[in-house]
């Protein structure tokens, strides 16, 4: 936005971003009549010209004075950005950028009207109709001061009707486990003030740390830090109890932006009424863009590796993953055409992202150029592998009745339906992949290739090269140029502390020179740094001077302002997660090998086992998205509400789970809601189930679950195949509960490992419980091992007959099952009892019933296996 004529339309969005800032002040504070409270005599003066007369004669909305006394508390600060003072302060401004934020419950002028508007469109409701969502069912009577002791409630409680009452503490957003939220029985379970005045606190001591040399810089920093402290604060404790401040505050800054844009281009599409200071939006304009992008390939391009010998690009290649969507959203913001910020972003993660945009024909226009450049460069650095889908709806709309109105349909349609018609224009393009490519350079997909003589062939893509355009990493394996940029991008990592990003053809990107990686893509360079290299007094970081093209993001640490010396010129600072940014080390030097991975001991080849494949992902979140939300509560706010915790968990959290498996577990991918990790089975399975059983209590429910996939290979087994295998377990696993002849539907939250399906939820515990016991008779009494194969034998009798029902065997016949394996399972027990100890009787007694029931049986020979595995894992350490 670094453009002269955007001066209003900057201070309408920074308003617009603060607007419900005094909520957080006033919860941390006393209350309005109270004579200890820290409001100046002006803030108090102006109340009544900004707040309006409740019935009771009191002032509504007073959180609009404390958005005025913060302004008052940190003048100072903002007034040291360039060219702003008379835009924030100017008392013959009416529009000054106070006046904007505080009196969106009051408007006097179109402008103010303006926020008014979007702060309603981001609530999804018309805040000028009294409309209330509150709970009928609510059990805990909060009294008068329940905008101060009702917590941020989980957005997970509601969905698909459900009745939870878990709510968050009020800390600042960081990966540890003290940021799950809390059962809320009784108003004991409170939020203590003191709560609110730590956060404040300490909201204001990094306030003043925040870059003030360029408005781009400070405005993008503001919206990290409004995350870090925001993210726990309930919007409002009436009817957006499960919508976080930072969100409501997020959207509404970005359908301000795309309000004012559009009526800049368009000013009939808007009513002002100057009686009523209410704006009103015409029928049959739509002034806002719900941009999505949709990578494909991402599974396929990190693990489809030619050779097991290449493997150390696998981090690598996932990191380039979420640098690849970082800059298309950085190419697309920074647009000259759009100029938009990181708020306008609704969700980013796992390949997907979403935004709202002004609906003009300069940003439409943008998108189309951007989305046939990205398709082009990604068709010459890709071949095909990575599609990158980008479609947009245009849409309204309308608060009375918390419904959506695109150009798709223009009938009134539920919000969750606005997501289901952007997701299935995403899924055409995905099927039209190249459209634009082939209609304008038909010969770059058909032309054959003349090739021929000695050529380099890439070990992780396979492709061939010219001789000796390669790279040699060992001596017998040769990568790509872009491959070996993707290894070094993996293990600089470990290292790396902050992501620094420049424009390519930026002038000052010479002053990078120190950095640990460079990665380029879509004219965007990617640099990482570790802290040391950041902050030494003679740094070339100093000297960098745009911040429409350097950003400085802290990875996986959200105190990314706690370095006073980390000092750029005109940048923006924030902090990112990303899921497996520390990998197992062999020692400082670098990180395990795959065998390694498996060995118990790093430089005992004799203890490596079975190297474990896991994949994971949430169940049916696609129709969360779409219905899951309850139809009262559903609007922007409260989707990038859902969107954010789930990022949190797995983008960000994941990394605080595998630290208890740092020496032998590697994840290899997570974001979204996917999950790859790779590493030592036993640990991998452990890792799996620590996941499912932290996101269990994450949602607070066992119907929001997560089903997993485990594959066990040697340790020469092709890394593309294991990883098939793996999806498809998932796969299975998601089938679990299915049955097809009698039209049921999946229950899915299940696992299948070593082959079968079981559910996390009532059989996981009684298979793993089942397996300890055989390993502790076996290891301490007089069971023997042969009664693991005997047990896994009769079930495989049961499996054929399952595999051959209605099947004809070799001479025609319907296949007759064979189910003599009941009564031979029964007297093998009661043979195999003889002369044991009587623990050992006894514990056999409890498996003779499990021999008559065919699933019960499955278990338990997946229990025997289970322990057949640990027992030789056991025996090589």
């Amino acid at each position: 936005m670094e453009n002269k004529n955007n001066d209003m339309r900057r201070k309408i969005y920074l308003a617009a971003m603060l607007h419900d800032i005094g909520k957080f002040y006033q919860r941390a504070d006393e209350g309005f009549s109270d004579k200890y409270n820290s409001l100046s005599n002006f803030s108090k003066t102006i109340a009544e010209d900004i707040c309006p007369i409740k019935d009771t004669d009191c002032f509504g909305y007073q959180h609009v004075i404390w958005t005025n006394e913060f302004f008052e508390k940190v003048k100072d600060l903002l007034l040291q950005i360039p060219n702003y003072k008379k835009n924030i302060f100017d008392e013959s401004d009416q529009d000054n950028i106070v006046n904007l934020a505080c009196n969106h419950h009051k408007p006097k002028t179109e402008l103010q009207a303006i926020v008014s508007l979007a702060d309603w469109w981001s609530a999804g409701i018309d805040r000028n109709k009294g409309t209330s969502f509150e709970k009928e069912e609510m059990e805990v009577k909060w009294g008068k001061t329940r905008y101060k002791d009702i917590p941020l409630y989980s957005i997970f409680n509601k969905i698909n009707n459900g009745k939870g009452k878990y709510g968050f503490g009020l800390k600042p957003m960081d990966l540890s486990k003290d940021l799950f939220p809390k059962e809320i029985q009784a108003k004991e379970d409170e939020i203590n003030q003191s709560e609110y005045n730590k956060l404040w606190s300490n909201f204001m001591l990094d306030f003043q740390k925040l870059p003030t040399d360029s408005f781009d810089g400070f405005f993008e920093s503001l919206i990290y830090l409004l995350k870090k402290y925001t993210w726990c604060i309930p919007a409002n404790t009436m009817d957006m109890d499960h919508v976080s401040l930072f969100d409501h505050l997020k959207t509404t800054a970005a359908f301000t932006d795309c309000l004012y844009s559009y009526k800049e281009i368009n000013p009939s599409a808007f009513t002002y009424n100057n009686v009523a200071n209410r704006i009103k939006l015409e029928d049959g304009h739509y002034p806002v863009l719900l941009v999505g992008g949709d990578l494909s390939g991402i599974q396929k391009f990190i693990y489809n590796i030619a050779s097991r010998k290449a493997a150390t690009s696998l981090k690598g290649r996932s990191f380039y993953l979420q640098l690849l969507i970082d800059s298309v959203i950085q190419r697309i913001i920074s647009h000259p055409d759009i100029q938009a910020t990181i708020a306008h972003v609704v969700y980013s993660s796992g390949g997907k992202f979403y935004m709202l945009l002004p609906n003009t024909k300069k940003v439409q226009k943008a998108i189309d150029e951007l989305t046939k450049e990205f398709e082009k460069e990604l068709w010459q650095e890709h071949h095909g592998k990575l599609i990158l889908n980008i479609d947009n709806v245009p849409f309204a709309y309308s608060t009375t009745e918390n419904k959506i109105i695109t150009t798709e349909n223009n009938n009134e349609q539920s919000l969750g339906q606005l997501w289901k018609v952007l997701a299935d224009k995403l899924t055409e393009k995905k099927n039209n992949r190249f459209k634009s490519l082939l209609l304008t350079n038909f010969g770059e997909f058909f032309n054959v290739k003349e090739s021929g003589g000695e050529v380099d062939v890439c070990a992780v893509t396979g492709e061939e090269m010219q001789k000796g355009s390669g790279v040699k990493i060992t001596k017998d394996t040769i990568v790509s140029p872009s491959v070996m940029s993707q290894i070094k991008l993996g293990k600089s990592l470990k290292s790396a502390d902050y992501n620094i990003t420049f424009k390519e053809d930026g002038e000052d990107s010479k002053y990078f020179s120190n950095r640990l990686s460079e990665t380029k893509i879509f004219s965007v360079a990617n640099y990482l740094f570790n802290k040391k290299e950041l902050t030494k007094d003679e740094t070339d970081f100093r000297k960098i001077s745009s911040a429409d093209v350097n950003r400085v993001k802290r990875i996986n640490n959200t105190d990314f302002l706690a370095i006073n010396n980390l000092k750029g010129k005109s940048v923006s600072y924030g902090f990112q997660f990303y899921g497996g940014n520390k990998q197992a080390a062999y020692n400082d030097n670098r990180d395990r090998t795959f065998e390694e991975l498996t060995r118990k001991n790093v430089k005992d080849e004799k203890t490596e086992t079975y190297f474990g494949f896991l994949r994971m992902d949430v169940d049916g979140l696609g129709e969360i998205f779409i219905n899951g939300i309850p139809e009262k509560m559903r609007s922007f706010s409260s989707y990038a509400t859902l969107s954010n915790h789930l990022d949190w968990f797995f983008s960000g959290y994941l990394n605080t789970i595998r630290e208890k498996y740092a020496d032998n577990v590697n994840i290899l991918y997570s974001g979204g809601d996917d999950v790859f990790a790779v590493g030592r089975w036993v640990e991998l399975l452990a890792f799996a189930e620590d996941i499912r059983t932290e996101f269990k209590k994450y949602v607070g429910r066992e119907d929001i679950s997560i089903s997993a996939g485990i594959v066990l290979t040697g340790n020469k087994f092709p890394i593309a195949k294991a990883a098939e295998l793996a999806g498809k377990a998932e796969n299975d696993a998601k089938k679990y509960g299915e049955d097809k002849i009698n039209n049921v539907i999946a229950k899915k939250n299940a696992i299948n490992f070593l082959g079968t399906s079981i559910s996390w939820e009532n059989e996981f515990e009684k298979v793993k419980s089942k397996k300890n016991e055989f390993l502790y008779f076996i290891e301490n009494y007089d069971l023997s091992r042969g009664i693991l194969h005997r047990i896994m034998l009769f079930d495989s009798i049961r499996a054929k007959n399952l595999r051959n029902d209605g099947k004809l065997n070799s001479n025609g016949n319907v296949y007759v099952p064979d189910l003599s394996y009941h009564w031979n399972a029964a007297y093998y027990l009661k043979r195999f009892m003889e002369n044991k100890s009587k623990e050992v009787q006894d514990f056999c007694k409890t498996l003779q019933p499990n021999m008559y029931n065919d699933r019960c049986l499955e278990i338990t020979a997946l229990a025997a296996r289970w322990a057949e595995l640990e027992l030789r894992s056991k025996k090589e350490n």
